[in-house]
């Protein structure tokens, strides 16, 4: 009688464990604590959240010296006083142009020579950022060019910039080029096609 008794009080105990273990299953996966997919570099300082920082996709492949490279960004302004994004500074670009037609915002344009040394890095931009607002910079009234490239930029290079604030301050994110735009897919074999 004792050793079923203790038999039962195994198994039980084992059912038991088994149990408890499968009530836990799915609740701490790996994915938990990950960050949803996002697409370029985010950065946050102060009420100014930075997401989907992307520079744009160059046509042939490659940004050569002097190209203007678009960047595109959204600037999230979560507090109660209006900000400004008044300075974009990265190491490969000389300057920043903005408006709708990439007009110059303060910042001459200069040609890039490889054969000589960049000149200092400048950018005197102004995309004002409501409180409480969100702000899609690379819209058309928001054209946000980076200018005076200095070396090759490829896609799938990613690069950090300084962009600076008139209240929150600086803060350093990676832009990210976006990859590739996906080819179409070629029409599918039609198994139904009569003899």
């Amino acid at each position: 009688m004792t050793r079923t008794r203790r038999a039962g009080t195994v198994a039980a105990l084992l059912l038991t464990s088994a149990a408890l273990s499968a009530c836990g299953a799915g609740q701490v996966t790996q994915t938990a604590t990950q960050d949803r997919d996002r697409t370029g570099g985010h950065s946050r300082i102060g009420d100014i959240t930075i997401r989907a920082v992307q520079l744009a996709y160059p046509a042939d492949g490659v940004h050569d010296p002097g190209d203007p490279v678009e960047l595109t960004m959204a600037i999230v302004n979560s507090g109660r006083d209006a900000d400004e994004l008044i300075g974009v500074i990265g190491d490969p670009f000389t300057g920043a142009t903005v408006g709708a037609a990439g007009k110059s915002a303060g910042v001459e344009e200069t040609p890039a020579d490889v054969s000589e040394a960049p000149p200092p890095q400048q950018s005197a931009v102004s995309i004002p950022l409501p409180a409480d607002e969100t702000v899609h910079v690379g819209q058309p009234d928001d054209l946000l060019l980076l200018t005076g490239l200095t070396e090759p930029l490829g896609s799938a290079h990613s690069v950090p910039l300084r962009l600076v604030f008139a209240r929150a301050g600086e803060v350093t994110v990676l832009a990210i080029t976006e990859p590739a735009p996906a080819r179409p897919r070629s029409p599918g074999f039609d198994f139904h096609v009569p003899e």
